[in-house]
Protein backbone atom coordinates (compact mmCIF):
# COMPACT_ATOMS: atom_id res chain seq x y z
CA UNK A 1 0.00 0.00 0.00
CA UNK A 2 1.43 2.93 -1.27
CA UNK A 3 -0.24 6.48 0.88
CA UNK A 4 1.18 10.31 0.55
CA UNK A 5 0.69 12.32 3.08
CA UNK A 6 0.95 16.42 1.93
CA UNK A 7 1.06 19.30 4.22
CA UNK A 8 1.27 22.73 4.36
CA UNK A 9 5.35 22.68 5.63
CA UNK A 10 7.45 20.79 7.68
CA UNK A 11 8.86 23.88 9.61
CA UNK A 12 9.46 23.65 12.97
CA UNK A 13 7.51 27.15 13.80
CA UNK A 14 4.47 25.51 11.91
CA UNK A 15 3.29 23.85 15.00
CA UNK A 16 1.95 20.46 15.54
CA UNK A 17 1.36 19.01 12.43
CA UNK A 18 4.40 19.25 10.68
CA UNK A 19 5.72 17.04 13.67
CA UNK A 20 3.24 14.51 14.37
CA UNK A 21 2.50 13.90 10.45
CA UNK A 22 6.28 13.06 10.39
CA UNK A 23 5.78 10.68 13.43
CA UNK A 24 3.18 8.78 11.62
CA UNK A 25 4.53 8.41 8.10
CA UNK A 26 7.83 7.25 10.14
CA UNK A 27 5.47 4.61 11.77
CA UNK A 28 3.82 3.63 9.01
CA UNK A 29 6.88 2.78 7.21
CA UNK A 30 8.17 0.68 10.08
CA UNK A 31 4.53 -0.96 9.80
CA UNK A 32 5.27 -1.63 6.38
CA UNK A 33 3.43 0.95 4.45
CA UNK A 34 5.20 2.76 1.61
CA UNK A 35 4.32 6.27 3.38
CA UNK A 36 5.69 9.72 1.61
CA UNK A 37 5.55 13.28 3.16
CA UNK A 38 4.45 16.44 0.33
CA UNK A 39 5.74 19.69 2.23
CA UNK A 40 3.79 21.82 -0.57
CA UNK A 41 5.74 25.28 1.39
CA UNK A 42 9.08 23.57 1.91
CA UNK A 43 10.86 22.42 5.41
CA UNK A 44 12.64 19.15 5.38
CA UNK A 45 11.81 15.93 7.69
CA UNK A 46 14.16 16.10 11.00
CA UNK A 47 12.48 12.62 12.22
CA UNK A 48 14.16 9.48 11.43
CA UNK A 49 12.81 7.20 8.79
CA UNK A 50 10.49 9.82 7.04
CA UNK A 51 11.01 10.20 3.48
CA UNK A 52 9.88 13.22 1.42
CA UNK A 53 8.79 13.97 -2.00
CA UNK A 54 10.23 17.04 -3.91
CA UNK A 55 8.08 18.09 -6.92
CA UNK A 56 6.51 21.59 -7.66
CA UNK A 57 2.70 22.33 -7.32
CA UNK A 58 2.31 24.96 -9.92
CA UNK A 59 3.19 22.53 -12.80
CA UNK A 60 -0.03 20.44 -13.48
CA UNK A 61 2.10 18.08 -15.20
CA UNK A 62 4.38 17.83 -12.33
CA UNK A 63 1.18 17.55 -9.56
CA UNK A 64 -0.29 14.74 -11.61
CA UNK A 65 3.04 12.48 -11.89
CA UNK A 66 3.41 13.10 -8.31
CA UNK A 67 0.21 11.92 -7.08
CA UNK A 68 0.06 8.61 -9.53
CA UNK A 69 0.42 5.54 -8.21
CA UNK A 70 -0.54 6.49 -4.35
CA UNK A 71 -3.07 4.33 -3.23
CA UNK A 72 -4.21 6.98 -0.80
CA UNK A 73 -3.56 10.66 -0.70
CA UNK A 74 -3.54 11.78 2.71
CA UNK A 75 -4.22 15.82 2.90
CA UNK A 76 -3.48 17.11 6.50
CA UNK A 77 -5.28 21.33 7.29
CA UNK A 78 -7.47 23.32 5.96
CA UNK A 79 -8.17 26.81 4.07
CA UNK A 80 -4.56 26.38 1.93
CA UNK A 81 -5.63 26.99 -2.00
CA UNK A 82 -2.16 24.72 -1.99
CA UNK A 83 -4.13 21.55 -0.36
CA UNK A 84 -7.04 22.51 -2.47
CA UNK A 85 -5.34 22.38 -5.45
CA UNK A 86 -4.29 18.40 -4.74
CA UNK A 87 -7.28 17.24 -3.29
CA UNK A 88 -9.25 18.88 -6.75
CA UNK A 89 -6.29 16.82 -8.67
CA UNK A 90 -7.27 13.96 -6.95
CA UNK A 91 -11.02 13.65 -7.69
CA UNK A 92 -10.00 14.69 -11.32
CA UNK A 93 -7.34 11.52 -11.79
CA UNK A 94 -9.65 9.19 -9.26
CA UNK A 95 -7.13 9.04 -6.57
CA UNK A 96 -8.91 8.21 -3.29
CA UNK A 97 -8.17 11.39 -0.39
CA UNK A 98 -8.45 11.76 2.96
CA UNK A 99 -8.93 15.04 4.68
CA UNK A 100 -7.40 15.59 7.90
CA UNK A 101 -8.39 18.92 9.40
CA UNK A 102 -6.27 19.02 12.74
CA UNK A 103 -8.79 21.06 14.80
CA UNK A 104 -9.42 23.62 12.64
CA UNK A 105 -13.48 22.77 11.77
CA UNK A 106 -13.46 22.95 15.93
CA UNK A 107 -16.06 25.39 17.46
CA UNK A 108 -13.34 28.02 18.95
CA UNK A 109 -11.11 27.87 15.74
CA UNK A 110 -14.42 28.46 13.12
CA UNK A 111 -14.87 31.61 15.36
CA UNK A 112 -11.46 33.12 13.85
CA UNK A 113 -11.72 35.34 10.79
CA UNK A 114 -15.09 33.36 10.39
CA UNK A 115 -15.86 35.51 7.50
CA UNK A 116 -13.15 34.24 5.34
CA UNK A 117 -13.99 30.77 6.25
CA UNK A 118 -17.04 30.76 5.40
CA UNK A 119 -16.57 32.44 1.76
CA UNK A 120 -13.74 29.69 2.22
CA UNK A 121 -16.43 26.89 2.65
CA UNK A 122 -18.79 27.87 0.11
CA UNK A 123 -16.05 28.51 -2.82
CA UNK A 124 -13.99 25.16 -2.40
CA UNK A 125 -13.64 23.96 1.22
CA UNK A 126 -16.93 22.07 1.92
CA UNK A 127 -16.53 20.20 -1.81
CA UNK A 128 -13.86 19.60 -0.86
CA UNK A 129 -14.24 17.72 2.44
CA UNK A 130 -17.41 15.86 0.94
CA UNK A 131 -15.42 14.52 -2.02
CA UNK A 132 -12.93 12.78 1.08
CA UNK A 133 -13.08 8.95 1.23
CA UNK A 134 -12.72 9.34 4.36
CA UNK A 135 -12.37 12.15 7.25
CA UNK A 136 -9.50 11.80 9.85
CA UNK A 137 -10.27 13.04 13.19
CA UNK A 138 -8.15 12.42 16.58
CA UNK A 139 -10.38 12.02 19.07
CA UNK A 140 -14.07 10.91 19.03
CA UNK A 141 -15.10 14.41 19.78
CA UNK A 142 -13.51 15.84 16.68
CA UNK A 143 -15.56 13.21 14.33
CA UNK A 144 -18.69 14.47 16.32
CA UNK A 145 -18.24 17.96 15.10
CA UNK A 146 -17.70 16.74 12.00
CA UNK A 147 -21.33 15.41 12.02
CA UNK A 148 -22.60 18.48 13.23
CA UNK A 149 -21.30 20.73 10.14
CA UNK A 150 -23.10 18.22 8.00
CA UNK A 151 -20.55 15.86 6.89
CA UNK A 152 -21.26 12.28 6.86
CA UNK A 153 -17.81 11.21 5.07
CA UNK A 154 -16.78 7.50 7.35
CA UNK A 155 -14.22 8.74 9.84
CA UNK A 156 -11.29 7.17 10.75
CA UNK A 157 -10.57 8.11 14.38
CA UNK A 158 -6.57 7.98 15.35
CA UNK A 159 -5.06 9.76 17.92
CA UNK A 160 -1.59 11.33 17.05
CA UNK A 161 1.15 9.42 18.40
CA UNK A 162 4.12 10.54 21.10
CA UNK A 163 7.86 10.20 20.05
CA UNK A 164 9.02 9.04 23.00
CA UNK A 165 12.84 9.66 24.12
CA UNK A 166 15.34 7.49 25.72
CA UNK A 167 15.16 6.02 29.19
CA UNK A 168 17.36 9.06 30.62
CA UNK A 169 14.34 11.09 30.90
CA UNK A 170 12.82 8.67 33.79
CA UNK A 171 15.59 8.83 35.56
CA UNK A 172 15.86 12.08 35.82
CA UNK A 173 12.38 12.35 36.82
CA UNK A 174 13.76 10.60 39.84
CA UNK A 175 16.17 12.97 40.81
CA UNK A 176 13.56 16.10 41.20
CA UNK A 177 11.94 14.67 44.55
CA UNK A 178 12.51 16.81 46.90
CA UNK A 179 14.47 19.16 45.30
CA UNK A 180 13.23 23.07 46.88
CA UNK A 181 12.47 24.21 43.65
CA UNK A 182 8.78 23.42 41.66
CA UNK A 183 8.19 24.30 38.60
CA UNK A 184 5.33 24.76 36.52
CA UNK A 185 5.61 23.80 32.25
CA UNK A 186 4.13 25.44 29.76
CA UNK A 187 4.69 23.98 26.49
CA UNK A 188 3.04 25.13 23.21
CA UNK A 189 2.61 28.50 20.57
CA UNK A 190 2.51 31.89 22.34
CA UNK A 191 -1.11 32.35 20.86
CA UNK A 192 -4.32 33.65 22.35
CA UNK A 193 -5.66 30.23 21.85
CA UNK A 194 -3.29 28.65 24.20
CA UNK A 195 -4.25 30.50 27.02
CA UNK A 196 -1.18 32.04 28.15
CA UNK A 197 -2.64 35.29 29.27
CA UNK A 198 -5.21 33.18 31.35
CA UNK A 199 -1.93 31.07 33.05
CA UNK A 200 -0.40 34.70 33.63
CA UNK A 201 -3.53 36.07 35.20
CA UNK A 202 -4.04 32.69 37.42
CA UNK A 203 -0.80 32.48 38.65
CA UNK A 204 -0.59 36.30 39.68
CA UNK A 205 -3.62 35.39 42.07
CA UNK A 206 -1.79 33.13 44.11
CA UNK A 207 1.04 34.96 44.32
CA UNK A 208 -1.18 37.21 45.67
CA UNK A 209 -3.66 35.72 48.05
CA UNK A 210 -0.68 34.24 49.59
CA UNK A 211 3.34 34.09 49.59
CA UNK A 212 3.28 30.32 50.44
CA UNK A 213 3.36 30.26 46.31
CA UNK A 214 6.66 32.26 46.09
CA UNK A 215 7.95 30.44 49.61
CA UNK A 216 8.11 27.27 48.47
CA UNK A 217 9.46 28.22 45.49
CA UNK A 218 7.26 27.19 42.78
CA UNK A 219 7.88 29.13 39.22
CA UNK A 220 6.88 28.62 35.19
CA UNK A 221 8.71 27.80 32.56
CA UNK A 222 7.23 29.02 28.87
CA UNK A 223 8.48 27.17 26.12
CA UNK A 224 7.19 28.44 23.21
CA UNK A 225 7.25 29.30 19.62
CA UNK A 226 6.42 32.75 18.16
CA UNK A 227 5.82 32.48 14.25
CA UNK A 228 4.01 36.22 12.65
CA UNK A 229 3.77 39.44 14.20
CA UNK A 230 0.63 38.49 15.90
CA UNK A 231 2.15 35.91 18.43
CA UNK A 232 5.15 38.72 18.50
CA UNK A 233 2.69 41.19 19.91
CA UNK A 234 0.87 38.87 21.77
CA UNK A 235 4.25 37.64 23.58
CA UNK A 236 4.85 41.39 24.40
CA UNK A 237 1.66 41.72 25.88
CA UNK A 238 2.16 38.80 28.19
CA UNK A 239 5.43 40.37 29.48
CA UNK A 240 4.02 43.37 30.36
CA UNK A 241 0.96 41.61 32.45
CA UNK A 242 3.21 39.95 34.12
CA UNK A 243 4.68 43.22 35.64
CA UNK A 244 1.49 44.75 35.77
CA UNK A 245 0.79 41.91 38.47
CA UNK A 246 3.59 42.96 40.60
CA UNK A 247 5.75 39.57 39.00
CA UNK A 248 8.64 39.28 37.02
CA UNK A 249 10.24 36.82 34.32
CA UNK A 250 13.27 35.62 32.86
CA UNK A 251 13.28 36.49 29.53
CA UNK A 252 15.01 34.48 26.47
CA UNK A 253 18.71 36.05 26.87
CA UNK A 254 18.67 34.92 30.63
CA UNK A 255 17.86 39.36 31.93
CA UNK A 256 15.88 38.96 34.65
CA UNK A 257 13.01 41.89 34.74
CA UNK A 258 11.78 42.39 38.31
CA UNK A 259 8.67 43.22 39.78
CA UNK A 260 7.90 46.66 40.61
CA UNK A 261 8.57 48.26 43.87
CA UNK A 262 6.69 47.00 46.59
CA UNK A 263 4.67 50.17 46.98
CA UNK A 264 2.81 50.25 43.56
CA UNK A 265 2.64 46.67 43.38
CA UNK A 266 -0.56 44.09 44.29
CA UNK A 267 1.61 41.62 46.10
CA UNK A 268 3.10 42.32 49.64
CA UNK A 269 6.74 42.23 48.34
CA UNK A 270 8.36 41.04 44.95
CA UNK A 271 9.48 37.69 44.21
CA UNK A 272 13.32 36.93 45.04
CA UNK A 273 13.14 34.92 41.79
CA UNK A 274 11.31 35.08 38.79
CA UNK A 275 7.73 33.82 38.86
CA UNK A 276 7.86 33.42 34.95
CA UNK A 277 11.18 31.96 32.80
CA UNK A 278 10.55 32.61 29.09
CA UNK A 279 12.91 29.88 27.15
CA UNK A 280 11.54 30.64 23.67
CA UNK A 281 11.24 27.67 21.02
CA UNK A 282 13.64 24.34 22.24
CA UNK A 283 15.11 21.66 19.86
CA UNK A 284 13.68 18.19 20.97
CA UNK A 285 16.80 17.26 23.44
CA UNK A 286 16.31 20.72 25.18
CA UNK A 287 12.40 20.06 25.54
CA UNK A 288 12.83 16.61 26.58
CA UNK A 289 14.67 17.94 29.71
CA UNK A 290 11.95 20.50 30.12
CA UNK A 291 9.60 17.93 30.57
CA UNK A 292 12.07 16.44 32.89
CA UNK A 293 13.05 19.14 35.39
CA UNK A 294 8.94 19.85 35.68
CA UNK A 295 6.51 19.03 38.65
CA UNK A 296 3.39 20.05 36.76
CA UNK A 297 2.33 20.15 33.37
CA UNK A 298 -0.37 23.39 31.96
CA UNK A 299 -1.97 24.21 29.13
CA UNK A 300 -4.80 26.08 29.38
CA UNK A 301 -6.21 26.04 25.71
CA UNK A 302 -9.49 27.06 23.85
CA UNK A 303 -9.20 24.43 21.23
CA UNK A 304 -7.58 21.38 20.70
CA UNK A 305 -8.16 18.73 18.26
CA UNK A 306 -5.42 16.67 20.17
CA UNK A 307 -3.02 18.33 21.80
CA UNK A 308 0.32 16.58 21.67
CA UNK A 309 2.60 18.41 23.89
CA UNK A 310 -0.16 17.08 26.55
CA UNK A 311 0.62 13.14 25.82
CA UNK A 312 4.61 14.18 25.88
CA UNK A 313 4.08 15.77 29.40
CA UNK A 314 2.16 12.52 30.56
CA UNK A 315 4.79 10.21 28.67
CA UNK A 316 7.48 12.33 30.92
CA UNK A 317 5.63 11.23 34.48
CA UNK A 318 4.02 15.16 34.70
CA UNK A 319 0.85 15.65 35.84
CA UNK A 320 -1.04 17.73 33.46
CA UNK A 321 -3.65 20.84 33.81
CA UNK A 322 -5.69 21.42 30.31
CA UNK A 323 -9.00 22.35 29.48
CA UNK A 324 -12.40 20.74 28.05
CA UNK A 325 -10.88 22.28 24.73
CA UNK A 326 -8.84 19.48 24.35
CA UNK A 327 -10.10 16.08 24.25
CA UNK A 328 -8.61 14.84 27.47
CA UNK A 329 -10.88 13.58 29.36
CA UNK A 330 -8.49 10.86 30.10
CA UNK A 331 -6.66 12.84 32.87
CA UNK A 332 -9.39 12.80 35.05
CA UNK A 333 -10.67 8.89 34.47
CA UNK A 334 -6.90 7.34 34.59
CA UNK A 335 -6.45 9.99 37.86
CA UNK A 336 -3.03 12.04 36.12
CA UNK A 337 -4.40 15.43 35.72
CA UNK A 338 -7.23 18.30 35.87
CA UNK A 339 -9.28 18.22 32.89
CA UNK A 340 -11.19 22.29 33.37
CA UNK A 341 -13.52 24.64 31.95
CA UNK A 342 -11.62 27.15 30.04
CA UNK A 343 -10.91 30.41 31.72
CA UNK A 344 -8.93 32.26 34.83
CA UNK A 345 -11.55 30.50 38.03
CA UNK A 346 -11.13 27.07 36.82
CA UNK A 347 -7.42 27.42 36.04
CA UNK A 348 -6.42 28.95 39.33
CA UNK A 349 -8.51 26.10 41.50
CA UNK A 350 -6.87 23.74 39.29
CA UNK A 351 -3.25 25.19 40.12
CA UNK A 352 -3.72 25.46 43.79
CA UNK A 353 -5.30 22.26 44.51
CA UNK A 354 -2.31 20.28 42.35
CA UNK A 355 0.99 22.87 43.86
CA UNK A 356 -1.01 21.30 47.07
CA UNK A 357 -0.03 18.24 46.62
CA UNK A 358 2.81 16.25 47.58
CA UNK A 359 5.92 15.38 45.52
CA UNK A 360 5.07 11.89 46.34
CA UNK A 361 1.18 12.55 45.31
CA UNK A 362 2.10 14.45 41.96
CA UNK A 363 4.71 11.12 41.21
CA UNK A 364 2.14 8.91 41.73
CA UNK A 365 0.20 10.80 38.99
CA UNK A 366 2.75 10.97 36.90
CA UNK A 367 3.41 7.39 36.68
CA UNK A 368 -0.47 6.73 35.99
CA UNK A 369 -0.04 9.41 32.78
CA UNK A 370 2.61 7.44 31.75
CA UNK A 371 1.16 4.40 31.72
CA UNK A 372 -1.97 6.02 29.76
CA UNK A 373 0.45 6.43 26.70
CA UNK A 374 2.34 3.45 26.92
CA UNK A 375 -1.16 1.80 26.42
CA UNK A 376 -2.23 4.20 23.47
CA UNK A 377 -0.56 7.34 22.30
CA UNK A 378 2.76 5.53 21.06
CA UNK A 379 3.17 5.52 17.13
CA UNK A 380 2.90 2.09 17.64
CA UNK A 381 -0.41 1.64 18.93
CA UNK A 382 -1.58 4.45 16.81
CA UNK A 383 -0.59 3.36 13.33
CA UNK A 384 -2.66 -0.13 14.15
CA UNK A 385 -5.94 2.18 13.79
CA UNK A 386 -4.63 4.49 10.81
CA UNK A 387 -3.86 1.17 8.86
CA UNK A 388 -7.30 -0.38 9.63
CA UNK A 389 -8.99 2.85 7.79
CA UNK A 390 -6.43 2.89 4.61
CA UNK A 391 -7.71 -0.87 4.16
CA UNK A 392 -11.34 0.02 4.38
CA UNK A 393 -11.13 2.63 2.18
CA UNK A 394 -8.94 0.98 -0.18
CA UNK A 395 -10.89 -2.12 -0.34
CA UNK A 396 -14.18 -0.17 -0.96
CA UNK A 397 -15.38 0.85 -4.12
Amino acid sequence: MRILHVVSSLSRSSGGPSRSVQGLVAAECKAGIDAWVWPLKGGKPWIDGVRDVRRRLDDAEELRKTILGFDIVHIHGLWDLRLHKVAVACRRMGIKYIIAPRGMLEPWSLKQKWLKKRIARFLYQDEDLHGAAALHATAESEAEQFRKLGFRNPVIVSPNGVNVPGKSLVASRQLLVGNEKRRCLFVSRMHPKKGVMELVEAWGRLVVSGQWLVRSGWECELVYTVSGELEKEYEEKVKKRIIELGMSYQDTDGTIHPSPSPSSSPSPSPSPSPNFIFTGALNDDEKWKAYGRADLFVLPTYSENFGIVVAEALWAGVPVITTKGAPWQELENRKCGWWIDAGVNPLTAALKESISLSDHERCEMGEQGRKLVAEKYTWNAVVKEMVKGYEGIVSSR
